[in-house]
């Protein structure tokens, strides 16, 4: 029984995987996230020393003290809570997407709502000659808007269906 604030979403697609290809595709994208998160770090790094030594008119290494840590904390803590859905292993690996979320192996991702929406999707190369569907997540700030990419596997038969939901979601 439904609850009365409860919306049927409809499934715009729903692909399977096998657990060698989740693998492979968790292998890369977890790169890809580690890669994105060392320039995250290295830009708090920057921002942050030369931030504390004019507004604070620190020192550079009183900047460096307090400035490593976060560089490290806010990369690792955005892999740890926002990237819980790249776990090697699954049995039956499955996405389904959603005008409004993707659901990832039972992991619900939020692409569009009063905060959220999608700015962009697009069809990109990966290794091993993979394709990858990556939505571009974004949001308004108080600072203004930040965005975030959620990448998923396109097995090799669903290539003309990913094209058909770019235009969807255009």
């Amino acid at each position: 029984m439904k609850q009365k604030n409860q919306i049927d979403f409809q499934v715009l697609a729903s692909w399977k995987y096998t657990q060698k290809q989740w693998d492979e595709f968790v292998v890369i994208e977890k790169a890809n996230k580690k890669e994105d998160s060392i320039y995250f770090g290295i830009g708090i790094l920057i921002l942050g020393t030369f931030g504390l030594m004019i507004l604070r008119q620190t020192n550079i290494w009183v900047g460096l003290i307090f400035a490593i840590p976060i560089a490290f904390l806010i990369p690792w803590l955005r892999m740890k809570f926002s990237y819980k859905h790249l776990k090697k292993g699954v049995k039956n690996p499955f996405v389904k997407i959603y005008s409004e979320y993707l659901l990832i192996n039972n992991h619900k991702i939020t692409l569009s709502n009063k905060v959220k929406r999608v700015k962009s999707l697009k069809i990109i190369d990966a290794k091993n000659d993979h394709k990858l569907l990556e939505f571009d997540v974004q949001w308004m700030t108080r600072k203004g808007p930040t965005n975030d990419e959620f990448r998923i596997l396109i097995p090799v038969e669903k290539i003309l269906e990913a094209k058909k939901l770019i235009t969807t979601f255009k």
